[in-house]
C-alpha cells in the first residue's frame, strides 16, 4: 500500500469524504483532501487528456481539473447546480476532482473495509477498496493513481 494518505491501511479504520459522480456514490481518505470549492472555470490545455479539463489558479497554485466522471470511465460530467471541485492532494501533487456533489464524510471501521474484486480492467487500478456502509456500497478511489501524471513544467 502507499506510504501516505492515498490509500487505507489494512485492520484500520479510516475517514473518508464521500460524493457523487452521476448515480454512484464514491470516497476517498479525508487526509488526502485539501479543501472543497466551487466550480471555476479551467483553462484548457491542448494536448491533455480528456479527462483533463484544464488548469486553474488556487492561491498562486497552478493545478489540473480533472473531471472525475470522464476519469471512470462514464463520460464527461454534465454541470450541475451541486457540482464542486474536490482539491486532492499526494506528495507534492495536487489536482481538483470534478464531482457532482459532495455527501458526507465518516469514519469506516476496518470491518467495512473490503478489497476490490478483481475485474481484469484498467479501471480497478483506481480502486482502492470497497466500503459497505448500513445503507449502501461505496468504492474507495486510490487518488495517487487519479492524478495526471507529473505535468510539464510551463515556462514563464
Amino acid at each position: 500500500m502507499s506510504s501516505n494518505n492515498t490509500a487505507y491501511t489494512p485492520g484500520e479504520a479510516l475517514q473518508v469524504l464521500s460524493f457523487e459522480v452521476g448515480a454512484q456514490t464514491y470516497c476517498v481518505p479525508v487526509g488526502t483532501v485539501r479543501e472543497i470549492r466551487g466550480v471555476t472555470p479551467p483553462t484548457p490545455l491542448p494536448d491533455a487528456p480528456p479527462h483533463v479539463r484544464g488548469v486553474i489558479n488556487l492561491r498562486g497554485q497552478v493545478m489540473p481539473v480533472i473531471d472525475l466522471s470522464a476519469r471512470l470511465g462514464k463520460g464527461p460530467a454534465q454541470d450541475g447546480p451541486r457540482q464542486v471541485i474536490i482539491v486532492v492532494e499526494n506528495g507534492r501533487d495536487v489536482a481538483g476532482l470534478l464531482v457532482d456533489a459532495v455527501c458526507d464524510s465518516f469514519i469506516v471501521e476496518a470491518s467495512q473495509i473490503s478489497p476490490p474484486p478483481s475485474v481484469g480492467d484498467e479501471a480497478s487500478a483506481l480502486v482502492s477498496a470497497v466500503v459497505t456502509t448500513e445503507s449502501a456500497m461505496v468504492v474507495l478511489l486510490t487518488v495517487d493513481a487519479i492524478l495526471p501524471e507529473r505535468p510539464i513544467a510551463i515556462a514563464a
